[in-house]
């Protein structure tokens, strides 16, 4: 999963993985200074996402603003399909 997350921080953003739902959320500490318009990059979010049977998380990077947040399938072995042999 990538997700952009410009002006924020690994110390600003959150990641976690809790029963199947990965959830990332960033909050910013406020800033004294007065802005005309301030953008995306001020503001907290969230996001979740619902992960498929076996997924697990393999780490996550935060690298030029973008959130890299990597998943791999961990089935158990005896869930993995076998090969049988004829005649056997």
């Amino acid at each position: 999963i990538e997700m952009a997350v410009a002006g924020f921080t690994k110390d600003d953003i959150e990641v976690e993985l809790k029963d199947g739902t990965l959830s990332i959320s960033g909050v910013r500490p406020e800033d004294e200074r007065e802005y005309a318009y301030k953008g995306i990059s001020s503001r907290k979010f969230s996001k979740s996402f619902r992960l498929a049977e076996y997924v697990v998380t393999d780490g996550a990077d935060l690298v030029d603003g973008i959130l890299v947040v990597n998943l791999r399938v961990d089935i158990p072995e005896e869930k993995r399909p076998q090969k049988i042999k004829i005649g056997s």
